[in-house]
């Protein structure tokens, strides 16, 4: 008779046992049950459905703002710790914490001034506690137009402080765009270097002359003001090594 008892206590445990066992999941919806019988542990995972973003033909100078999604998938909080760009001429802000199954927004700002004629190009790295990319990744590109074709770039003088130098611009206006410069500013150039302006046919003609007589060095910016409602100004960097 205790044979028995003790047979059935057994039996009956080893049936409640999985009973049990086979209603875990139910018992405990929110945790991912494994045929182990091991649990995972919360981690959020970071997202983005467009994570590239391409904009279409602007002229230098305009300024760019873009939202994009960031999504958290996982099941724990998603801290953003630092995002970094690869342009000092952009900017961002975002949401600092995303919840399980939210978005937050990361906005990226542009300043495309000096860009024109080129295709930009950044990327930006959003540092998250994501364990399996920790390092996320998004871009920005799209082509930047020039107000005008500006040669050369920039003026440099070298060699003896008693010869003679000067450089010719030639800054020819962009066809699509209509303007006039209405001003040269030489700022702290003003005693370094003298300039003129003249206009020939639709190409404006600028001398840059160094009148600095003695050995030295100098640098600055030449600014070359415009009537255009988007581009109000040319920069036009000088440097000068004499002996």
């Amino acid at each position: 008779m205790k044979t028995f008892k003790r047979f059935l206590g057994i039996t009956l445990g080893l049936i409640f046992a999985n009973i049990v066992h086979s209603s875990d999941q139910f018992l405990f919806p929110d945790n991912q049950f494994f045929d182990t019988g091991e649990y995972t542990k919360a981690v959020p995972i970071i997202s983005c459905d467009t994570p590239a973003f391409h904009f279409s033909k602007v002229l230098e100078g305009h300024i760019i703002k873009h939202s994009y999604q960031i999504k958290n998938t996982g099941d724990a909080i998603l801290y953003i710790i630092k995002v970094k760009t690869g342009c000092g001429c952009s900017t961002v802000s975002y949401a600092e914490e995303i919840h399980p199954g939210q978005t937050g927004d990361l906005v990226l700002k542009i300043d495309t001034d000096g860009y024109g004629g080129k295709l930009y190009k950044d990327v930006v790295h959003v540092m998250s506690n994501d364990p399996n990319t920790p390092d996320f990744e998004l871009t920005a590109s799209g082509p930047v137009e020039a107000l005008a074709s500006v040669s050369p770039k920039g003026v440099r003088f070298m060699g003896k402080s008693t010869d003679l130098h000067e450089t010719i611009v030639r800054i020819e206006p962009n066809s699509n765009y209509s303007f006039q410069i209405t001003g040269v500013e030489l700022g702290k150039l003003k005693k370094k270097v003298s300039c003129t302006l003249a206009k020939q046919e639709s190409v404006y003609v600028l001398t840059v002359r160094n009148q600095m007589k003695t050995p030295g060095r100098y640098w600055g910016k030449i600014v070359l003001n415009t009537d255009h409602q988007k581009k109000k100004q040319f920069d036009l960097w000088i440097s000068a090594n004499l002996k």
